[in-house]
């Protein structure tokens, strides 16, 4: 099953990926400890602001309670939502790695509300698509959100849909290319 994200037209102009030898000292430190993704070298492209990023990225990714396959269904979605090819790439093999199928790939890669899924996933999914499209979620799923996760994971869970749709944006804009030779195919997470 190949399920890709459309590239969009007319983005050759980009923001250099910036190579380790052109990183401030501290910063290169700082994300020599990462695998060499494009992502993770754009975010040391942002100079005092990359310490806070990568421990949010840290956050994200380790946040105690955060289902690893939700997290991946949501990253999906909004990468499938915005149109974000780096994004939906790098994260497609995460998520086969924390037991999202193919064919929960291939529901996630649809242009209408998302369904066959678990309730907990098209809950999921529905939150997403509304955080992304609409930029909050209404009351029914906020609802719906706090009976299954309760108000902590449900505050984390928005969260962790709120920095997809930044890191999306940012993948977007900066035009960050995909990353050679499927560096996340035996990850779970990026750090």
């Amino acid at each position: 099953m190949t399920t890709t994200v459309p590239t969009p037209a007319g983005r050759d102009l980009r923001v250099a990926v910036p190579l380790r030898q052109e990183l401030l000292p501290d910063v290169e430190k700082l994300f020599g400890q990462l695998p060499p993704l494009n992502v993770t070298r754009m975010f040391a492209n942002t100079g005092d602001m990359a310490e806070a990023v990568l421990g949010l990225v840290r956050a994200i990714f380790t946040a105690e309670g955060v289902d690893p396959r939700l997290r991946e269904i949501l990253t999906l979605r909004t990468a499938w939502i915005l149109r974000v090819p780096y994004e939906w790439e790098a994260n497609v093999p995460m998520a086969r790695n924390v037991g999202v199928t193919d064919a929960d790939i291939a529901r996630i890669a649809t242009d209408g509300p998302v369904t066959g899924l678990d309730a907990t996933a098209n809950l999921i999914c529905q939150a997403t698509d509304e955080i992304t499209n609409d930029v909050a979620v209404s009351d029914v799923t906020l609802q719906d959100m706090l009976a299954v996760f309760g108000p902590t994971l449900t505050t984390k869970y928005i969260l962790e849909i709120s920095w997809f749709n930044l890191l999306s944006r940012f993948l977007a804009s900066t035009r960050v290319p995909i990353d050679q030779g499927a560096p996340t195919s035996d990850r779970n997470s990026p750090v």
